[in-house]
């Protein structure tokens, strides 16, 4: 598990998946640049995209998996896998690549 100042990983609760909470960063063009960190580093595709007026909500494949990038003002940026088990390890190989390169920036 992530001992983290940047990624916080959200256990699964009654068969709902592990989500990953991007602390810090939680703005709306934060979650632009996630989608572009995606598709650099995770060669990820968005395949379905929701942008509404405090919300967003993306489902993005790489690597032969489908996980979801959701953002609202009120929590902020977080992902997830749809694998059925609810977590994998490209979630969490990704949560662990954030936190590489995001542990020294400041933020508030």
């Amino acid at each position: 598990m992530i001992s983290s100042k940047v990624i916080h990983r959200k256990e699964s609760e009654n068969g709902k998946p592990v989500e990953y909470y991007v602390l810090g960063v939680d703005d709306s063009e934060f979650f632009d640049s996630l989608v572009e960190f995606f598709k650099k580093n995770y060669e990820a595709e968005v395949e379905v995209q929701t942008d509404g007026i405090s919300t967003r909500s993306y489902q993005l494949r790489s690597r032969g998996e489908y996980f979801m990038l959701e953002h609202s003002d009120d929590v902020g940026n977080w992902f997830y896998s749809c694998e059925p088990a609810g977590d994998s390890l490209l979630m969490q190989s990704i949560a662990a690549d954030l936190e590489g390169r995001l542990k020294d920036v400041p933020y508030s």
